[in-house]
């Protein structure tokens, strides 16, 4: 989530940084398509997922395998080509949970089903982000915190509680006899006679009615697949998912109409649909998540052994260094992270700061920054494939002190300072903090060094025969973060764009930096008074409650008189004549 633009911007913004929120197309990359919506339904309609299973008898891989490939009895094909720019799998609600929902919207009277089914039309519209951008500007620029979220699609995770919510009031309404029969009979036709119209356009019309590319079949002919391959199993896939939905409604809706005619007890409706549901979701759900995603513990545990290269580096006693995978997606990837402080890992809603120098500095490799942010060493790809280690000699470790300060007007001139400076000397200082450097000439000399770590307490020491300016290789962030010097709280700016800045007076002081976010210590006072409160008035009503018991205690009950026993009488016998 972002906050207030920091970088300008004098034309359409290009990241997220020059705007209030997140940038429209950043914040709008997963966007469904059209089709995407009617993976809902049908999960192949529109590829499936990124890496979607192919059979061996696949075009793609009848096509590889001609080429010489050996491929894997478990092979995936890129065969995706909806409004995402990648995914791992469609979200497929069920072809007969979204039936009974159809049959819902017909069959459910009230308010629940009009908030229902609003519920999800809205939800489903949103999903389209950029691909609906008519509608989506109007939530986009006007809706508080809106604009701070991305990935639109991602709100089918509601649309996905909706659904199967009226699919069961539909079925209730049907097995409790809510409804007349007649009623039902004619929901079942007319969501039958739409979810079957779906299924055959999709069936018969769809594999000549859409071109099955995507912006990335550049990039996957380059990998060695024929683009006319995978538009080949990208409508072979529709075709077969429509006809499997197609099958699941007959047998859904033949089981409720033979319901409905009395051909078929309750228990055996039940039974079917519930078979029918698992079958669906089982069967579809297998393609994305199956017994080769289980591994076993020695497998699981290897991921986690380091390698040659880690080993070198985990050598240096100095815990106080980072370092730079580029062995790896380093942006991407967390792998360096579970051995190191690491330069790289992945986070879904990073800094912004840190964003930007990421898309700036980093990707462009740049060395001054690269020094500034500690990064004392790089992973490589050796000249035999396998991981190598490079020692940065010019890495500036965890503090130092400078001599210069280069003030500057704007974030812009801030974060383009760092293509040409020199991190050990000199400071870049925004403009808002002049007041704080008013007056000061720094001249480097003496220590500072890093005694203790942990990720809410830094303590340094520090040592000079003159006042100095520190810089701090952490990111700054003030929300949170407090700087003391020698156990009294002071304050610390922002130098080059992302780090800390500290004056430390002469002489041998201790700095330390604490995180402690008031939110979070209002939040925990909150708490605990509530809380308090709360158990207060479980122990008052509990008190109270044996106060009156002690005043008035329960009388005794009246012992009960014996039941008398009833007699049952017993007929006589009138004596009869002997027979002779």
């Amino acid at each position: 989530m972002r906050g207030e633009p920091i970088l300008e911007t004098t034309g359409d913004p290009a990241s997220s940084s020059e705007t209030n929120g997140l940038e429209w197309e950043y914040a709008m990359n997963w966007s469904n398509g059209v089709v995407d919506l009617f993976a809902s339904f049908i999960p192949g309609v529109a590829g499936g997922g990124s890496q979607e299973p192919a059979g061996p008898n696949s075009a793609v891989v009848k096509n590889l395998q001609s080429k010489g490939a050996r491929l894997p009895a478990n092979f995936t094909a890129p065969l995706y080509w909806g409004g995402l720019p990648f995914t791992s799998g469609p979200s497929y609600f069920g072809a007969v949970i979204f039936f009974f929902f159809l049959m819902g919207l017909f069959l459910v009277k009230g308010p629940v089903k009009w908030w229902i089914g609003l519920g999800v039309l809205l939800t489903m519209m949103l999903s389209m982000g950029k691909n609906l951008e008519g509608f989506n500007r109007l939530f986009f620029d006007y809706f508080p915190l809106y604009n701070k979220f991305r990935t639109p699609n991602s709100i089918l995770s509601v649309t996905a509680f909706l659904v199967p919510t009226l699919s069961i009031l539909a079925l209730h309404k049907i097995v409790n006899e809510k409804v007349t029969k007649a009623e039902a009979l004619r929901s079942l036709k007319i969501a039958g006679g739409i979810a079957g119209a779906i299924c055959l356009f999709f069936a018969l019309l769809g594999p000549s009615f859409f071109d099955f590319t995507n912006p990335q079949d550049q990039r996957y002919v380059q990998m060695g697949y024929d683009a006319n391959a995978l538009i080949s199993d990208r409508q072979s896939l529709m075709r077969t998912d429509a006809f499997r939905s197609l099958l699941l409604v007959l047998f859904s809706g033949g089981l409720v109409w033979a319901y409905l005619q009395e051909k078929v007890k309750l228990h055996i409706l039940l039974i079917g649909l519930a078979a029918l549901v698992v079958f669906d979701q089982w069967t579809a759900g297998r393609r994305y998540l199956n017994s080769e995603f289980f591994v076993s513990k020695s497998q699981y545990q290897a991921n986690f052994q380091p390698s040659p290269a880690d080993q070198q580096i985990l050598q240096d006693t100095d815990p106080n260094y980072r370092v730079y995978d580029a062995t790896v997606s380093t942006f991407q990837s967390s792998k360096a992270s579970y051995f190191h402080k690491s330069i790289g890992g992945y986070h879904a809603a990073k800094l912004q700061r840190y964003q930007d120098i990421i898309d700036r500095h980093l990707s462009q490799n740049n060395q001054r920054v690269l020094n500034m942010l500690n990064a004392r060493y790089f992973i490589v790809n050796g000249q035999d494939g396998q991981p190598a280690v490079r020692r940065n000699p010019d890495a500036l470790g965890n503090a130092w002190f400078v001599s210069n300060i280069r003030m500057v007007n704007s974030a812009n001139q801030e974060i383009d300072a760092l293509s040409d400076f020199d991190p050990g000397q000199e400071a870049i200082v925004h403009q808002e903090f002049s007041n704080y450097v008013s007056g000061f000439t720094p001249s480097k000399n003496g220590t500072i060094t890093e005694t203790d770590y942990q990720p809410n307490h830094l303590t340094y020491q520090s040592e000079s025969s003159s006042e100095q300016l520190a810089v701090f290789s952490e990111i700054w962030y003030n929300k949170g973060w407090q700087a003391y010097i020698d156990g009294q709280p002071v304050e610390h700016i922002r130098v080059d764009y992302i780090l800390r800045g500290l004056r430390i007076p002469a002489g041998q002081h201790t700095v330390e930096f604490k995180f402690e976010p008031v939110a979070f210590e209002r939040g925990k006072l909150a708490s605990t008074i509530f809380s308090s409160i709360i158990l207060l008035g479980l122990l008052g009503f509990i008190g109270y409650r044996g106060y009156q018991y002690v005043q008035n205690p329960p009388e005794e009950p009246a012992p009960k008189r014996p039941t008398p026993v009833k007699k049952t009488p017993v007929a006589r016998k009138k004596p009869g004549r002997r027979k002779k």
